[in-house]
């Protein structure tokens, strides 16, 4: 049988100077094919300690700044073409715009959260979040 896929895309959200905005809520059975993380700092120094925050079934998985990401998971390099589980679209470190896509994130059996913490007391930073997954049942 063939699951039924379907696609969100987040409206854009501002993230004021040092607060945490929830992204991304999902309940349900679901399995995460594509996590599509858009960061833009709009040119802020402060903001290489926000963080991406994501949990699963109530568990925190995920908790690293967009340069973390960026240094460490997309293996410091921009690529479209690439088989890493996550992947860096887009990366200006001077302006603190990045874009990521993490890959196979899999089951999620109760619920899905996307956070940013803005740690960044002096200025907002503004996101989007898409997700591409399958239902189960």
């Amino acid at each position: 049988m063939c699951p039924r896929r379907r696609y969100y895309l987040a409206p854009k959200t501002v993230v004021a100077a040092g607060k945490k905005e929830r992204i991304l809520f999902h309940k349900g059975k679901i399995c995460v094919k594509q996590l599509n993380l858009y960061y833009n700092a709009d040119d802020t120094t402060g903001s290489y300690k926000n963080r991406w925050i994501i949990k699963i079934d109530g568990s925190e998985v995920f908790n690293f700044s967009p340069i973390q990401i960026y240094d460490f998971f997309a293996g410091d390099q921009s690529s479209y073409n690439s088989d890493r589980p996550v992947i860096c679209t887009l990366s200006n470190p001077d302006s603190q715009i990045y874009s990521f896509i993490l890959h196979d994130i899999g089951l999620v059996t109760e619920g899905i959260e996307v956070w940013l913490e803005n740690v960044d007391t002096s200025k907002f930073c503004y996101v989007r979040v898409a997700m591409a997954y399958d239902i189960l049942e």
